[in-house]
């Protein structure tokens, strides 16, 4: 089964056949709070339940002339029913935006059910419709087995491999990043923020639209407003699920240093940002450190600092923006006690002090892949950045 990735315009629809969007007129339906990240939940629990299993669905039996689909048992502890994520599998669909780049496995899921007729069992609004069971779950069982020698042929696991890869690749680069500046400087006082997003728009310019795909007779696949019903009304802030709009917030943060915010700059030589996806609704957020050179500033300096990059991110984000500030923990005395306290005023000359805080940062920075971006606006989209 060949697969051919279709082309976009700058508007990011096909520019040519596979590919429409359609006008919306009414209501907007946008994505509320903790939909997107419930959806890809899901998706990635299948997609793992599919490449490390051999689950086969449904067993399909003649029984006195008719045709019954079976449910077979798991076989493998940990991992869910594949029998189970049937009914979800359209509603997955709307996690799909044409050109953005996303992980391979979940690339493949995309492109195998628009292609497949599996995709055909599910209504306009992503329910199942009126098909008999037993061919739906034929066609479903088809559609894993399709997806399972789909992997093999494009190489998926490695690729999912390489891309877990860049963890270490990234850890290195902290460790280069961070020992370059404790040879430049003799004191580097770290500001470690984490910069995040409220919950809830206040409006729908704030939201992202949810929108759904539908096939139509001729094999094009249409771009729809969602007509999933409204579940509480709560509104999602966009940058919260789009990547896109997390790293135009950041770029912005960290564009034009020179401006009004100049003296939150003049002292700061370096920083680590990562874009990464967790917490309750597992939401975008950065995780951030700046280093202020500490033979030129006091503690009084780096507090008045710290709370400038606060209203900073909060401007930057019209007034979305959040900071959780690492210094005021809870759990700080009980972490100093462990000895796992690494982010007080640093000094250069103190070669345990800064070893330390170096391992500190990279298994922050570069910790497992359960809160990695799986969904870039590009594919050359940086995630981490370092720098002046």
């Amino acid at each position: 089964m060949m697969f051919q990735e279709p082309t976009f315009n700058q508007t990011g629809l096909a520019s040519s056949a596979p590919w429409v969007a359609q006008p919306y007129c009414g209501l907007a339906r946008y994505w509320e709070v903790g939909e997107y990240a419930e959806l890809m939940q899901q998706l990635l629990s299948f997609l793992d339940t599919v490449f490390e299993t051999a689950q086969v669905p449904f067993s399909i039996r003649d029984d006195k002339g008719y045709r019954l689909a079976v449910r077979n048992p798991v076989g493998a502890s940990n991992y869910r029913s594949l029998a189970g994520f049937l009914p979800l599998c359209g509603q997955w669909m709307d996690l799909y935006w044409p050109g953005y780049a996303y992980s391979a496995d979940m690339q493949l899921f995309f492109d195998c059910f628009m292609q497949h007729p599996f995709s055909r069992v599910f209504g306009f609004d992503n329910s199942m419709m009126a098909v008999d069971q037993t061919t739906a779950a034929s066609l479903y069982n088809d559609f894993i087995a399709v997806l399972r020698m789909e992997a093999v042929r494009l190489g998926v696991r490695k690729s999912l491999i390489d891309w877990r890869a860049n963890l270490s690749e990234q850890g290195m680069a902290i460790r280069r990043y961070l020992g370059e500046l404790a040879a430049t400087y003799r004191n580097l006082i770290p500001i470690r923020l984490d910069l995040e997003y409220a919950e809830c728009a206040f409006d729908g310019s704030e939201a992202l639209q949810r929108m759904r795909w539908e096939v139509s007779a001729d094999g094009t696949w249409l771009s729809m407003p969602s007509r999933m019903p409204v579940v509480y009304g709560q509104a999602e802030i966009r940058a919260r699920i789009d990547t896109a709009a997390a790293m135009n917030d950041r770029d912005n943060f960290f564009d034009n240093r020179r401006g009004v915010d100049k003296a939150l700059f003049e002292h700061m030589v370096g920083y680590i940002c990562k874009l990464e996806q967790g917490g309750r609704s597992c939401a975008n957020h950065f995780h951030c450190i700046f280093y202020l050179d500490g033979s030129r500033l006091t503690q009084s300096d780096a507090c008045r600092i710290k709370y400038g990059i606060c209203d900073r991110w909060r401007r930057v984000t019209n007034d979305r923006g959040q900071v959780f500030d690492c210094h005021e923990r809870t759990d700080r005395a009980s972490l100093v006690a462990q000895g796992k306290w690494a982010i007080d005023p640093l000094d250069c000359g103190n070669a345990m002090q800064i070893t330390r805080h170096i391992e500190y940062i990279v298994h922050y920075f570069a910790k497992g892949d359960d809160q990695m971006i799986r969904v870039k606006p590009t594919t050359k989209a940086r995630t981490m950045t370092m720098g002046r």
